[in-house]
Parts: structure tokens; C-alpha cells; sequence
């Protein structure tokens, strides 16, 4: 009987052993099941110039800003053929693009890979309400009309957390702009009150249904647009005859290579890569020379020719970047990090150079106009236009000081930026109060 008990114990511990087992197998799977859902929950934010495609870039559309054709016109041709990889490469890499018009080609960007890149499509939607946020040079309305935009887009995507920050950051702006009339305030929050009902969010809506009358009105305090501070620091500076006759030989290659390239041979078309890429290195060293010599200028002068040199070393580095769809000067491939070092101190010089002169300002005019240069520099950051990792976080720090110091002047009234994160992606946003008094916002 003995060797019948003990088979009987070893059996019971076998069964107990294989349970055990199944239930750690079961818990490690439901681990990483949740896990799983967690991280594709996060949207991966990647700037987007980082995120442009250049092999799927079609050359003779992206070459025809190389031609002088306005930036605009040119991401409207590229949509227009159905090039939408063009279209994002031009308006990634857009300097001189008004905020308006790149706020409205990210959300026209975003409704092209809405159903076939969900991901490409928030990332572009969400580089239209970083706009809305930090551009120094939008209208309260606009920026509103972008946020209840943006949260369309996100509801489609079915990222509601940012769209609820989108719709919170236009109540925002309807209730705390100093700029917007009553009417103006009232039809802002009817947007939100109807995109609250259509989320079935109906305690919300009634209670801004509620509050309709009082906030229309708006605060007490009424300022009238001003100009922005940051155009009327810097004057002009003429480019001397060598760079313009080296522009225009770069556009006149440049539009032969567009106009000519569908119809060509593979020859054909390195001749004419090549024709250009000699072209835009005339014009480079022609540029050098320029800008070398001119290193001594005046303040407001020197700010100008910093915005030119940013504008020619974005163009370079998208070429050197081969985000023309085209090497167009095989040399600067192998020098692509060298240009964009070259871009980074550009950029730094710029805003150094505007921080100098923002020291010659009445302290009235100072804090505005240190909000705006900081919006100005982080807007350039998060779009990838200033390629430098390390920029972020201390424009980000400075300018939320710089905002808060300046609403706390107009008596806790207005707009100041703040930072919100939704499903790990931080979010710039502009909020009726204090950011150190929102328990939501997280430092980054």
C-alpha cells in the first residue's frame, strides 16, 4: 500500500505544478497583452522634417521652389497631382510659409493619410495645433478655428484625450483672450458646446451651455491687436551682384529640371541633376562669401541676414538630406551632418541676436516680445526646423516662465502657454490659468 500512497502524492504534485505553471503563463500573457495595448496607445511624436520620405519625393515638384515658385503654390501642386509625400517634404521643411497657410496644410495633410497612416495623420495634426499654440503671428480666432479643427481630426483618429486638450485650449481662448468680442467668444463656444454633445459628453455642454452668457463676455480686460514686436527689430540688407546672379542661374536650372523631367531619359535627368547641383554650389560659395563679410553689420541688419542664412541652410540641409527626391549635390550627402550643426548655430545666432535686442526695449514692450521670440524659436524646434534635440527643453522652460511672469503682469488675465501630456506625447497648449495650479500638466 505504501508505493500506491506515494504514487498518489507524486501525482498531486505534478497537477499542482502544471496549475501553477498555466496560471503564471496566463498572468505573464495578460502582462504582456496590456503592455501591448499601453504602448500603442502612445503616439511616437517624430519632428517633421524627421519624418519626411525622400525617396517617395517626385523631383519635379520639389525642385520648383528651387525655381522661385512660392512655397504654397507649390504643396498645392504637389496635392493636386496626388504627391502627398511632395506635398510634406515642401511643407516640413518651409521657412518663409505664413502660420496660417502651414497650420492649413498640416490639417489638409492629415485628412490625406487619415484611413491609410493613422499615425502620420495625428503626427500632422498635431504639428497644426503646436502651431495654434506657439505661433507668434496668429490671430485668437485662427488659433481657435485650428483647436476645434485639430480635435475633429483627433475624434476620427480616435485619440480622445488630445482631442479633449484641443477643445479645452479653444474654450480657452474663448473665454480668456483679451482680443475677441462677444460675439466672436459666443460662436468659439458653440463649436466647443456642439463637439462636447457629438462626443456624448452631454454634462459638459450643459454646463458651458449654462455659462454661455457670462463667458461671452469675456474678461474685464480689452487689448487691442498689437503688431507683433520681433519684424520691427530687424531692417534690410541687399544681396550684392554675385548672389543674385548665382539665385538666378540656381532657378533657371531648377525650372528646366521641372519642366523637362517626365519627358527625359535617365541621361537626361542626370544632366540636368547635375546642371543643378552645380548651380546651388555657385550659389553657396557665392553665399559664403556674402555672408562672411557681412558678419560686422549692425544689430538690425545682421537679424535679417541671420533669417536669409536659416532660410539657404534649410534648403541645403533638405538637399543634402536627398528630401528633394533627387541628389542634387552628391557632396553635401556626405555632409549632411556638418550642414545641419551649420543650421543648428544659425538658428542660435538668430535668437541670441533677437535676445540682444529685446535688452534696448521699454519694459512693457519687453515681455511680449520675449513670449514671441520663444514661441517663435520652440515653434521652429518642434517642427524640426531648428534640428537640434537639445533645444526643446530650454525653450520650453524659458518660455513658460516667460508667460506666466507676463500674465501675472496683466493681473491673471489672458492667455499663457502651458504644457499638457495625453497617452505619453506632450502637448503645447494656451490656457486661461496658471499651469503650476493644473495638476494634469507634467513637466517633461
Amino acid at each position: 500500500m505504501r508505493p500506491l500512497r506515494k504514487s498518489n502524492w507524486l501525482l498531486v504534485a505534478l497537477v499542482a505544478g502544471v496549475v501553477v505553471l498555466t496560471l503564471t503563463g496566463l498572468a505573464l500573457l495578460g502582462a504582456y497583452l496590456y503592455l501591448s495595448r499601453e504602448a500603442a496607445a502612445k503616439i511616437t511624436w517624430v519632428s517633421p522634417v524627421e519624418a519626411v520620405r525622400p525617396q517617395a519625393v517626385a523631383p519635379d515638384l520639389a525642385v520648383l521652389s528651387l525655381a522661385g515658385e512660392p512655397e504654397d503654390r507649390v504643396i498645392r501642386a504637389a496635392l493636386d497631382a496626388n504627391e502627398i509625400e511632395t506635398a510634406y517634404a515642401g511643407l516640413a521643411y518651409s521657412v518663409l510659409l505664413p502660420d496660417s497657410q502651414r497650420s492649413g496644410h498640416w490639417l489638409l495633410l492629415a485628412d490625406r493619410y487619415l484611413k491609410a497612416e493613422p499615425e502620420r495623420a495625428a503626427s500632422a495634426v498635431q504639428a497644426a495645433l503646436d502651431v495654434a499654440a506657439l505661433s507668434p503671428y496668429l490671430s485668437d480666432m485662427t488659433r481657435a478655428d485650428i483647436s476645434m479643427q485639430a480635435a475633429s481630426r483627433f475624434v476620427e483618429l480616435q485619440r480622445m484625450p488630445a482631442a479633449r486638450l484641443a477643445l479645452a485650449q479653444a474654450e480657452s481662448i474663448a473665454r480668456h483672450s483679451l482680443m475677441l468680442l462677444p460675439a466672436q467668444r459666443r460662436t468659439i463656444l458653440e463649436r466647443v458646446e456642439a463637439a462636447y454633445r457629438a462626443l456624448g459628453d452631454a454634462a459638459t455642454a450643459q454646463a458651458l451651455r449654462t455659462g454661455m452668457e457670462t463667458a461671452s463676455a469675456g474678461p474685464g480686460v480689452k487689448v487691442e491687436p498689437g503688431q507683433p514686436v520681433l519684424p520691427a527689430l530687424r531692417s534690410g540688407v541687399k544681396l550684392p551682384p554675385p548672389v543674385v546672379t548665382a539665385m538666378t542661374d540656381r532657378q533657371q536650372a531648377a525650372a528646366q529640371m521641372a519642366a523637362r523631367w517626365l519627358s527625359s531619359s535617365p541621361n537626361t535627368r542626370n544632366a540636368l541633376v547635375e546642371s543643378l547641383g552645380k548651380a546651388l554650389r555657385a550659389e553657396d560659395a557665392a553665399r559664403a562669401e556674402f555672408y562672411a563679410a557681412a558678419a560686422n553689420l549692425p544689430d538690425a541688419d545682421r537679424l535679417t541676414l541671420l533669417h536669409d542664412r536659416v532660410a539657404w541652410l534649410t534648403m541645403k540641409y533638405r538637399a543634402a538630406s536627398g528630401a528633394f527626391g533627387a541628389a542634387l549635390a552628391s557632396e553635401w550627402a556626405q555632409q549632411v551632418e556638418v550642414i545641419r550643426d551649420e543650421l543648428v548655430g544659425a538658428h542660435t545666432d538668430l535668437t541670441n541676436g533677437y535676445g540682444r535686442q529685446l535688452d534696448t526695449l521699454l519694459p512693457a514692450d519687453a515681455g511680449p516680445a520675449r513670449v514671441e521670440l520663444l514661441r517663435q524659436a520652440l515653434l521652429a524646434a518642434r517642427l524640426g526646423l531648428f534640428p537640434d534635440p537639445a533645444a526643446e527643453k530650454p525653450l520650453h522652460d524659458q518660455l513658460l516662465t516667460a508667460s506666466r511672469d507676463l500674465w501675472t503682469r496683466q493681473g491673471g488675465e489672458g492667455l499663457l502657454n502651458v504644457v499638457q501630456e495625453a497617452q505619453g506625447q506632450r502637448y503645447y497648449l494656451l490656457s486661461g490659468s496658471d499651469a503650476r495650479q493644473q495638476p494634469a500638466t507634467r513637466k517633461p
